[in-house]
Order: C-alpha cells, then structure tokens, then sequence
C-alpha cells in the first residue's frame, strides 16, 4: 500500500561552475564585400522608400526586417546603427532606425570590402542577406489570412505593435503615445490595452478602410481577429434522485482550486457545499454561469471521475471551490481583452485567497501555434506562474476539422489518428505556454446510447479506450518542447455510418459532468473535449497539495509529469508506417506530440510504497552552477538478479520569457543522470576546471531510457524513465542539474532560479521490498555524516 510521506533529499555540499567554451560567431562566405555593401545599401534605399510610404507614429523611425545566414550578432547590432526589435524566424530579425542611424548603418556598409579600413563587427555585416520591411502579409495573424478581415460595417480587431524596450521604459511610452494619437486622428475607438514587457496590444473597434491602414503601419507587428472559444457540447438527459441526504463541506485547511471559465451554477446540490467565493470579471454580468461549461469543467475539477463517484453514489469533497467568470454567457471572450481579464482574475483569488492553482479551459481557435512566437494567452500565464509561483492547468483545445486545406479528406474514421497529425491540429493559444501543464484528450468510451441500444451499426467512434480522442490537438510548442505534457479522459465523438460526417454525437461516450440547467432538468450533462481533461488534473494537483501544502507550483508539475506513462493504446493507434513517415519529416515520435509523458498512474501519485518510493527536492541554483544528487540506492535495489526495477527523474522551473526571442525562455535547465564510483569522479565530468581533461557527461544507460536528454530538455518539465533487469551493489547513482542563462536572458533572470526535482525508484517484482525503510534508513546516515 502507498501509505508513506513521500521523502526529501538534499544535495550535496559542493560548489561547481558549469563547463563553458569560448564561442567565435562564424563568418558567412560572401566572396567579394565590396560588392555585398553595395547591394545592401540599395536594398536600405528601396526599403527606406517603401517605409516612408507606409502608416506611422512617429514619422522619424522606420522598422526594417533582416534576412541572414548562420548566426547574427544580435547584442551587437546597434554598433551599426540600427536597434533591434524582435527574432521572427530562425534567419529573420526586425529592427528599427531613425535618419541618423540608417546614416550610420548606410556608412559602415561604405567601408565594407575597402582595404586598410578598421570596421568593428564587421561579422555582423556580412551574416546579412538581405533588408526588407514588414509587409501587410507579415502583419496578418493565421487567423486574418484564414478568414480575411469582417464583412461588417465595424469590427473588433487584436493589434500587436512591436514590444520596444520594457513597460513604462520612456521610449515604450512614446511609441504608446504616438500611437494612441494616431489613433484619435482617425477617430478609431479604443477598447483595451494589453502593456506587458513582451507584449503590447490593443482591440480596436474599425472599419474596412481603417483595418487596412493598420495593415500597413510601421509601429505594427500583428493583427488578428479577436479570439474566438470554439466551445461547444451536448448535455445527457439523465437524472440521479438519490443523492445523499447531505454533502459535507471539505475540510477547513483544504487546498484551493480556481476554475476561470463561463462561471458556475452555485446551487447546485453536489457544488454549493465546497464553493468558496464566485465572482464576475465580465462586465455587467453576474458570476452565474448560463453557458454550463464553467459548471462541467469546475465538477470535474472539484470530484474528478463523477463517473465513479455517481455509480458509489459517494461524494465527498476535498477541495475548496472558487470560480471566476472571465467568459461571457455565450462561453465566448467579452470584448475586452482576455489577456487583462484573466490578470485582474488571478492576481484577486492569490491576493485574496492564495490561491495556487487555476484551472483554464479555453482557447483561441483563431490562434494555432506557428512554431515561433508565444504570444496572447500563453505569453500572460507564463509570466503569472513565474511571478506568482502559481499552476495553471490549460486544455489543448478541439479540433473539429479544416475546410481549406481539408482535413481529413474524406473520412473521420478512415484517416483516424492521421489528421490528429495535421498542421490545421496545432495546439492553441493558451496551450503552448511553457510554465504551465497544457493537457490533451483521451477517450473513454466508443459506444453510443443508440448503439448500445439498436442492433444495427448506425455509428462508430474512430476512438477506443485510451486511444487519443478524436479531437484532441497536438504539439510540440517552442522549439520541439513536449506538449501536451499530460493526457487525460475527455470523451469521444461518433460518426454516422451513411452519411460520414464527424456529427457531435456524444452521448454515452462522454465525460459525466454537473448540468448548470438542472432545476427543472437534470443533475447531470455529458459533454466531450479537451475542455475536461485539463480539469482531471487540476482535481490531481489540488489533492496533492492537499498532501504537501508547501510545495512550489515547480513541485506539483514535476509530481505530475514524474507519475505519468505513455498508454500502450496511444502508441498502437498509429501504425508503423504513419509513425515511420512523421519521423522522417518531424524527427518525432506522433505519439508524443499527441499525448506528451502520458496518463497520470495515481497509484503511488501522493504516497510512497516499500516498492516504490518518491524523493522530492526543491531548491534554487545560479547561472553556469551544477547541482549534485547522490542517490540513496540500497545494495538490495541495485542486485546481480534480474528483476525489473526502474528509476524516473523529472525536473521543473519556471523560467523568464520574452516574445521577441525565438528561444523564448530566457533560463535553460537540464539533468543528467549519471553512474560512478564517487562523487568526485562525478564532479570533473562537470567541472570547469577539469574541462580539458575530461570528455563531459551524457545520460548513462540511454539504451534502456525512454526519452532522451535532447528532446527533455527543451521544455521546462522534463522527465525520462530508465528501465533495467540487472545492476551491481557497488554502483552509485547521481543526478546532475544545471543552470545557464542564454545571453540576453541573464538580466531577466534571479541570481538564484527555483527549481524542483522529483526521483521515483520503482521495485516492482520484488514482494519482500523494504525499498522505502533501507532509503529513510540511508538519507539518516548520510545526515548524521553532514553534522
């Protein structure tokens, strides 16, 4: 039985500097310079005369956009006149000058190619390819080139001008200024303002003419159309009269978990004992939720698997409710920003109730993940989790298919799990945040009421149980990181069999949730979505703080993500030949851009077992340190005898982010997990000092690893297990965390980052362990030694 406080390790007494290397930027080939100046200096001119054409603040700067090979000295682009602004791709920077700048940056190109002249950075000149500008095509969002701009007399439009400097820097509020005056000259209403360090937004109320002229301004970086939800399920026509007679209030020290969504039926009979606080943050509504989808996904949240509880008839709440309207009766976005909605939410139920996790399933259909910037929603909840140190657990969002191109093509059931796959599947906005747990959809069940209750084959789920559901969406997010990181059960759709359409036919193949509708109805809906897999575990989360109530939001992902497994159902659903095809091109595994570390296994989540026992650490380290973990293995786990055994290691922080970096996080962590005879052999694998002597240190065992350091490390949890049969009682195993900064991110980031890391070693097969004694046993001496 799992009945035993999970243990915390410390590391070791030992300062370590990071191995660095002196890194010389390469320089570009472009044979004759003098030749390259010169034809960079007419593309300035063309591109100076096109900017002058174009919309503006403030007529005396111009923004330019670079095209270059190999690496470009960014930090450095000043020196030549221009400041840069943004990274948009992996071979594209933005920038912007003023007369004197371009002067400078007209000059240096002179003297390129010249003999007997000094030219400081040249480098960066001659990475240059080209000089263009920000075009009205560059400034459309996914959605605008999608759908083309309203064909209403006045619309709502999202406009992203570029992020100079910081909020309140005063060249940020002279372009905010600028622009606002320019605005008021065009009688343009204003009707929000998002002023973030990396994000600067406005909603604007327009016509055609005016839409055009923001396509065409220099101070504009973006526009799209305002987020739309996409939410939308069926309710069971089911009802359940004998609930018990009273519902219990949980506990007094109970955790707390926010539901941010349409808000929530507060009188109903299975919420109203646990409901804490509702509150509105929508305009001239109460916090009443008249859409229901606030009142499923917080009943979800609050009892987990209803399913279950409905057929024990048991309800017992141990979690304290709290619900914030930030969504309209429609489920829809007011029209002010929801950007600044879900700030003055979350900021009220920490302030208010120290609030530390929030659960937020909803997304922006209008907003796939392009593979290079975070923006809107995601940029705003990475920035609260690192801030506030609080658990935001998002949805994936639905796919419901794509007309232009069309996916799938012909057939929901045909090309099952095929077009999960598609580009026209990206997870959604706010999904590929980085600080947070973003999770996708698993079926459950896949047979409907009519199919369970006619005997001919009229519908056919494409899903099993365990398999992806059918409208779950995909990763990966920033640079090939892992999202979704979890999966959980979030219903199934049917498709008629004669007319092959994906028709949102869901009843008896959902999730049993609590109808907001049911005076005069039903105490239940059945509804499906990724919508109801986030808040399974958010319900997660709120237990284990429940069992650990110190712990960081750092700790509870890594706990998570550290008890999570890949279904087998998941990885048989796509054949060999589909997954063969997408790693070819993707250099990815399909099953985990779909389902990420997998279903959470709640078996040994809040306890340690004698078989299976957890090792918990949270603590801060600087730039370019090491950090070292002797683990506490007894000679009985590591034994000659073949037997199973397996050790999974995850890690977690909570870095700074800018959205004018491709990179996006400012902080890179990683572990290794390591073997050797002491702790000092260990330590000049890592050590600066010792770097010329020593190769550096991968991951032992990588054969017997499921996921390798590469792909871990790009996200900001990270987990891998190792499997093996056969080990030698000698060996000693460490963990090895690390910290660097990138170059621009070291004056974002603390002098001493949080992180947390959590170890599960598992001795399975062997029925007279005493793995979690002899570890309690270990951990004892070694702190008796520190004394």
């Amino acid at each position: 039985m799992a009945d035993f406080e999970h243990l915390r390790i410390e590391r070791e007494p030992l300062a370590n500097d990071r191995r660095t290397r002196q890194f010389n930027i390469p320089k570009v080939a472009r044979g004759n310079l003098r030749e390259h100046g010169q034809r960079l200096i007419q593309e300035a001119a063309r591109s100076l005369d096109l900017a002058r054409q174009q919309q503006n603040s403030i007529p005396t700067r111009f923004v330019f956009k670079i095209r270059y090979s190999g690496m470009l000295d960014i930090a450095h682009l000043h020196r030549h006149g221009v400041e840069f602004i943004s990274q948009e791709d992996k071979q594209i920077c933005v920038v912007f000058a003023n007369e004197a700048g371009l002067a400078i940056f007209v000059e240096h190109l002179q003297r390129l190619g010249l003999d007997n002249v000094e030219l400081s950075y040249k480098q960066i000149l001659e990475a240059i390819d080209g000089i263009d500008n920000w075009t009205r095509e560059d400034r459309q969002s996914w959605a605008l080139r999608k759908s083309g701009l309203p064909h209403a007399e006045n619309f709502l439009l999202d406009v992203e001008l570029w992020p100079v400097r910081v909020t309140f820097h005063p060249e940020r509020n002279e372009l905010c200024t600028a622009f606002e005056q320019w605005l008021a000259a065009r009688n343009i209403r204003r009707i929000d303002k998002v002023n973030l360090d990396s994000l600067l937004m406005y909603r604007l109320e327009v016509n055609i003419a005016l839409a055009e002229e923001l396509l065409n301004h220099t101070d504009v970086r973006l526009v799209d159309l305002v987020p739309t939800s996409g939410i939308s399920y069926s309710q069971l026509n089911r009802d359940i009269a004998d609930l018990p007679d009273t519902i219990p209030n949980p506990p007094v020290n109970a955790s707390k978990i926010c539901i941010l969504d349409s808000g929530i039926a507060g009188n109903h009979p299975l919420l109203a004992p646990a409901i804490a606080e509702t509150v509105s943050f929508v305009p001239s509504e109460d916090a009443a939720d008249f859409n229901g989808h606030g009142t499923a996904v917080s009943s979800v949240a609050l009892y987990g698997d209803l399913e279950g509880c409905a057929k024990s008839n048991y309800w017992r709440p141990e979690l304290w409710l709290l619900s914030g309207k930030v969504l309209d009766q429609n489920a829809e976005f007011d029209t002010q920003s929801i950007e600044n909605t879900l700030v003055e939410a979350v900021r009220y139920f920490v302030e208010t109730y120290s609030c530390k996790i929030f659960n937020i399933s909803l997304g922006n259909t209008n907003s796939p993940y392009d593979h290079k910037h975070i923006r809107g929603i995601a940029y705003v909840l990475d920035q609260l989790s690192r801030e506030l140190d609080v658990l935001f657990v998002v949805s994936a969002g639905n796919f419901s298919g794509s007309v232009d191109p069309e996916v799938p093509r012909q057939s929901w059931r045909d090309e099952y799990p095929e077009y999960l796959l598609a580009n026209e599947s990206l997870i959604i906005d706010p999904a590929p945040a980085m600080n947070v747990i973003t999770v996708g959809s698993l079926a459950k069940h896949n047979a409907t009421f009519d199919a369970q209750r006619y005997p001919e084959i009229a519908q056919l789920a494409p899903a099993s149980e365990h398999q992806p559901s059918p409208f779950t969406r995909h990763g990966p997010s920033v640079k090939g990181a892992i999202k979704p990181e979890l999966v959980a059960v979030g219903g199934n759709l049917a498709a008629s069999v004669r007319r092959d359409q994906l028709t949102p036919v869901t009843k008896g193949m959902g999730v049993l949730t609590c109808n907001s509708g049911f005076v005069g109805g039903t105490l239940f809906s059945e509804t499906s979505g990724t919508s109801f897999a986030a808040p399974y575990i958010t319900h997660l989360a709120g237990r284990l703080l429940n069992n650990y109530p110190t712990a960081s939001a750092n700790l509870l992902r890594a706990m998570l993500v550290n008890n999570s497994n890949l279904p087998a159902e998941v990885e048989r659903s796509f054949s060999s030949d589909l997954h063969l095809a997408y790693k070819s091109i993707n250099k990815r595994d399909p099953a985990r851009d779909v389902a990420g570390y997998g279903l959470v296994d709640e078996s040994e989540l809040f306890r340690s077992s004698q078989n299976v026992v957890t090792l918990i650490v949270e603590d801060k380290i600087a730039n370019n340190e090491h950090h070292f973990y002797e683990l506490p293995l007894p000679p009985e786990f590591l034994r000659t005898q073949r037997a199973a055994r397996e050790i999974r290691v995850t890690l977690a922080f909570c870095p700074a982010v800018r959205t004018t970096r491709i990179d996006y996080l400012a902080t890179k962590m990683h572990f290794r997990l390591v073997k050797d005879t002491s702790l000092e052999s260990v330590q000049r694998y890592f050590n600066h000092d010792t770097q010329g002597e020593t190769e550096t240190r991968n991951d032992d065992a990588t054969t017997n690893r499921d996921i390798t350091a590469e792909l871990r490390s790009r996200g900001t949890v990270q987990s891998s297990t190792w499997r093996m049969k056969q080990r030698r009682p000698d060996e000693k195993w460490f963990v090895v965390v690390t910290r660097q900064d990138r170059d621009w991110g070291e004056a974002m980031s603390l002098a001493l980052e949080n992180y947390a890391l959590v170890v599960t070693v598992t001795d399975r097969e062997n029925e007279h362990a005493e793995l979690y004694t002899q570890i309690v046993q270990r951990i004892e001496l070694r702190g008796r030694a520190r004394l």
